[in-house]
């Protein structure tokens, strides 16, 4: 610095203090701002994670059912096909198979679910009676 007349002014120690005071509260703003807008950032990347995982099952999801639907109607298609290309005798005895295999995995079935009951009643009465 300079006074009126060109000779040359020597800051004063408050001054400098004054300066350097002002310059670590800058430092210290700019710390606390990384580190607030850091934060924020951080939150928003999760959020926008966790939008797209949701995003991406309830997708799946659609296209699962849109499979099994395709799925069921070409079953269902094929099945008339093929009834379509049966003798009256032939459809008479594929019927009756169907319904015996039907008959069967219902039966299968039951087999199952009481050897489940058993099996439940058996940890119960381990458990002490407990369910």
């Amino acid at each position: 610095m300079a006074d009126n007349q060109g000779t040359p002014q020597v800051p004063s120690v408050d001054d400098i203090t004054n300066t350097l005071h002002t310059i670590f509260l800058a430092g210290v703003g700019a710390i606390a701002a990384s580190t607030e807008k850091g934060s924020e950032l951080f939150r928003s990347l999760v959020d926008k994670g966790q939008a797209t995982v949701e995003e991406g099952k309830a997708k799946n999801a659609e296209l699962i059912q849109n499979v099994q639907t395709r799925v069921e109607d070409t079953k269902d298609d094929a099945i008339r096909a093929y009834l379509k290309s049966l003798s009256p005798e032939q459809r008479a005895s594929f019927v009756a198979s169907v319904q015996r295999a039907a008959d069967e995995a219902e039966a299968d079935a039951q087999k199952a679910a009481e050897a489940a009951d058993d099996a439940a009643e058996d940890v119960a009465a381990e458990d002490g009676g407990e369910a």
